[in-house]
């Protein structure tokens, strides 16, 4: 079990609102394996308040968990990086314009 592996089940959890998975919207911000098969995540969210913040928490873990070697894992949200719409990775912008969202200012 490696990072690229966690990165990936994340990959597979969607931001409710948007649609878009929280890996793609830039939300995790690091992920810790250690030796004991435990994985502690950190994560950020959009907006403070949302209310998918518990579901998306779960999901996240049980992705984590699902990934063959992971014990554990924990969700940690942290705060001192904020999220900014620039995180966007260039295939999460596609996806919102396909949908028809606009985020101002879009490139």
């Amino acid at each position: 079990m490696s990072k690229a592996d966690v990165l990936a089940a994340l990959g597979g959890v969607m931001d409710p609102h948007m649609n878009i998975s929280v890996v793609e919207m830039n939300m995790i911000r690091d992920v810790r394996i250690a030796g004991d098969g435990t994985v502690g995540i950190d994560m950020v969210f959009p907006c403070i308040g949302c209310p998918a913040w518990t579901m998306i928490q779960n999901d996240m873990r049980e992705a984590a968990e699902a990934v063959p070697g992971v014990a554990a894992a924990t969700v940690r949200v942290v705060w001192d990086e904020p999220w900014h719409k620039s995180s966007l990775s260039s295939e999460a912008r596609r996806k919102i314009r396909s949908f028809g969202y606009q985020i101002m200012p879009m490139e």
